[in-house]
């Protein structure tokens, strides 16, 4: 019976060719997104998972409060030296600590060559909090010793090739030398923490940094902490206890500072999607969410045209089914009949969305950022996901169509009288009007993030980010060539305009979250700063506009060590009345840095995107610790302008990477994801229009099936084609235009969401609703007209014959 079901379904897909096609197309497209945005969201949701012990493992982070006011101002996920030996130390409910520290700027040499590679120093406890499988070694005792490192199987073959690395011998930093104690497996790309080489903690303490120490250095938030804790602990009540940490141990210190710091903890699983992680890629719950309502909306709207598609139809099926009921069919019999050419239709449109997707796989992963491949289709997880799929698809698409049309009743067919359901043309309708919906919602989203995007573009950054390049020496030896001696041979150059050397851009900030406070005020009014080092060219360089005092002059020694210019931003926030007042007024500091007194103010100037907001800054002169040379030029040929750097890297740093970027193309990084968001909506807005057109075909199909006896007569007494077009196109047009008034009040709701993430955002653009609305009633038109007219020139006498 099942076979003979199959059987009927496929050849009567075949039979109606056209509208098996146009079902396939739409489900195809629906199951297509479905695939994309399963792969998505089971990748984004597993991170971490591979951990034998995940739910067990917390991030400690520092969370900063206000002290007058006590509200949240910032968290790091860093700490104080000492905090992790306490919570080991103090609290039973820590099984295992492990202290992490980036050592990325350690440089590899091989070969001659110098290899910067993602390393951290971590204590010997790693291996058993975490579950990395090791190839070589072993995991308990590789990171027991000083210079001894762990390195990825990638970074064996980078540098041993087909030879075994364990017990050899690795330089680094040009003197330093490592045996490597084990080689690991590479880090699982659903891990949040990614690198290539690992050092024992000892290394650290005992040759890097021998002031370190686990009982002093609270304010040196530079150390990562992760904790195991044991089986069976109460981790709300661990939380709760080692919350107020900071404050049991240097409470006084921080109130000079003018903050309160406090221990908090992020659960393993949490880490990748809901908080900022510095340790590799970050994800978000939000895009998790807008990606799945996505994808619920383009299979929804698929289906909705299969129902469409299939009731039109049902004027076609109607003899067969009178037929089927009269010999002896029950009405179960035809459900599972028609739930079989569901299947049938979706199975097929599964398979071609298969095709589609090993298609379109690279477009997707440069999408979302990601490295997918085709073999991913045949995890476990998303066979049973696939599976789940077909069967949901073609139960929302085929049951319905399954119980209109099998209750057809035969006496009324069989004398020749047209199926009609009234409740049944209402709910098209509504799904019509469901289907525009959604798919005026997406477009004006998308033209308003646009909106949004050209106005960032656009906007005066107050700085002249065009035509400078930028020399990173931050990895080259400082000892080589003087900061003035480098920027005098880099003016030299004939299409140099200027060079200013610095240890922050536009788009590179400085040391962010330096406290300071007016001298005349009391420490507890600290504000957070950002300082910045630059020289005498830096304003003419990035073309800053000095407001008031003056710039560093060469002449004025006792300035170059003690003068600072800052932004309006920060005398609005010293509470100074305007940048003339604030010449002359002291900067003090618990930290010493930033200190000075100020000698000039520039025009506030976005460092950050526009997702942020102005930010106080502070400049001071300080050539040892400024590692970039933005150089200003003026010519086309700019392929020249970097030969003639690199001869000049070569001649200094001969050995070392050239590194260089242009300040504008690099500030407009920060726009990365709005920019994926803009083409991520433009695609799907693609799809689902797409897709609701042909449910619009469906449901203008169906109606004309259902009136072409009132177009024979409204033709037989006189009607004209325009007419006939005109009548069969406005119940249409109304659809349409219900359905975009209903979008615009939710595209407006979503709109102003999403821009509330912006400091800076352009006004609603309310021209993008009429926009939508003239473009949405003429695709309409266009679409209806084409059947309508079609039905308006058929010739009466085929559809009253029967009468």
């Amino acid at each position: 019976m099942l076979k003979n079901y199959f059987t009927i379904a496929f050849r009567t897909l075949i039979k109606f060719k056209g509208y098996s096609t146009i079902n396939l197309i739409g489900l195809a497209l629906g199951l297509t997104t479905g695939i994309f945005i399963l792969m998505f969201i089971l990748d984004e949701l597993s991170f971490d998972k591979f951990h034998t012990k995940a739910d067990r493992i917390y991030r400690v982070s520092t969370e900063m409060a206000d002290i007058k006011t006590g509200e949240i101002t910032g968290k790091l996920d860093a700490n104080g030296w000492p905090v992790g030996s306490l919570l080991k130390k103090d609290y039973p409910e820590v099984e295992a600590m492990v202290y992490i520290r980036n050592g990325s700027g350690l440089e590899v040499i091989h070969e001659g060559k110098r290899f910067d590679q993602k390393l951290y120093y971590v204590s010997e406890d790693f291996f058993n909090v975490f579950t990395f499988p090791f190839k070589e070694g072993n995991p308990a005792t590789a990171l027991s010793q000083p210079n001894s490192v762990v390195i990825t199987e990638s970074m064996e073959r980078k540098f041993f090739g087909d030879q075994q690395a364990l017990g050899k011998t690795m330089t680094f930093a040009d003197t330093l030398s490592f045996v490597v104690s084990g080689v690991m497996k590479d880090v699982p790309s659903q891990s949040h923490m990614q690198f290539d080489i690992l050092s024992s903690f000892a290394t650290y303490t005992t040759r890097i940094n021998r002031e370190f120490s686990f009982s002093e250095g609270w304010g040196n938030l530079n150390i990562r902490n992760y904790v195991l804790l044991a089986e069976g602990a109460d981790h709300t009540s661990f939380i709760s206890k080692s919350r107020n940490l900071y404050m049991d141990y240097v409470k006084a210190d921080m109130e000079r500072f003018g903050r309160y710091m406090y221990v908090t903890f992020d659960p393993m699983k949490d880490i990748y999607l809901k908080t900022k992680n510095g340790m590799g890629p970050t994800g978000s719950l939000t895009r998790v969410y807008m990606v799945s309502g996505i994808a619920v909306f383009v299979i929804l709207l698929a289906c909705i045209n299969f129902i469409n598609l299939s009731t039109a139809r049902s004027a076609y099926r109607a003899k067969e089914v009178g037929l089927r009921k009269v010999v002896g069919s029950s009405r179960w019999a035809l459900i599972r009949q028609f739930l079989a050419e569901s299947l049938s239709l979706t199975m097929l449109s599964f398979f071609l969305a298969l095709v589609l997707v090993g298609l379109l796989l690279p477009f997707f992963n440069q999408l979302v950022g990601k490295s997918y491949s085709v073999s991913i289709l045949l995890q476990p997880v998303l066979i049973l996901c696939f599976i789940l799929l077909i069967a949901t698809v073609s139960l929302l698409a085929g049951y319905y169509p399954a119980l209109v049309i099998s209750a057809i009743r035969p006496t009324e067919i069989l004398k020749g009288k047209m199926f009609s359901n009234p409740k049944g043309s209402q709910l098209r309708r509504v799904l019509v009007v469901f289907q525009f919906m959604i798919s005026a919602t997406m477009i004006i989203c998308t033209l308003l993030v646009q909106d949004q995007i050209r106005y960032m573009k656009n906007r005066d950054l107050g700085f002249q980010g065009d035509q400078v390049l930028v020399l990173n020496v931050s990895k080259a030896p400082a000892d080589r060539i003087s900061p003035e001696a480098l920027k005098n041979e880099l003016k030299s150059i004939p299409s140099v305009d200027h060079v200013t050397f610095t240890n922050a851009l536009p788009g590179r900030p400085g040391w962010v979250g330096q406290w300071a406070h007016a001298s005349e005020k009391s420490a507890d009014e600290t504000i957070s700063v950002e300082y910045m080092t630059i020289d005498e060219d830096y304003l003419n360089t990035l073309g800053l506009t000095l407001v008031s005092g003056h710039n560093f002059d060469l002449s004025r020694t006792a300035e170059l060590s003690e003068g600072l210019i800052i932004n309006e931003k920060t005398v609005e926030m010293m509470g100074w009345e305007n940048p003339e007042n604030a010449i002359g007024k002291k900067i003090a500091s618990p930290s010493g840095t930033p200190s000075g007194t100020v000698i000039g103010v520039v025009k506030n100037y976005h460092e950050f995107g526009l997702q942020s907001d102005i930010y106080p800054m502070t400049m001071a002169y300080n050539p040892q610790y400024s590692r970039c040379y933005a150089v200003k030029f003026t010519t086309e040929n700019t392929t020249e302008l970097i030969s003639s750097l690199q001869a000049l890297w070569k001649k200094h740093y001969d050995g070392y990477e050239f590194q260089y970027f242009f300040l504008d193309e690099n500030f407009e990084k920060q726009y990365g994801a709005e920019q994926k968001l803009t083409t991520v909506f433009t695609v799907f807005s693609v799809i689902t229009i797409i897709v609701a057109i042909i449910g619009l075909v469906g449901l203008v199909s169906f109606m004309i099936v259902s009136r072409t006896k009132e177009i024979g007569i409204r033709k037989v007494l006189g009607a004209n084609v325009i007419s006939v077009t005109r009548m069969l196109s406005s119940e249409f047009l109304m659809l349409v235009l219900i359905a975009i008034i209903i979008a615009c009040p939710i595209s407006y709701y979503l709109a102003s969401k999403w821009l509330q993430g912006f400091a800076f955002r352009a006004p609603i653009n309310t021209s993008i609703f009429f926009i939508t609305l003239f473009a949405g009633l003429f695709l309409t038109l266009l679409v209806v007209s084409m059947q309508t007219i079609k039905a308006a020139f058929s010739n009466p006498v085929k559809s009253l014959r029967n009468e």
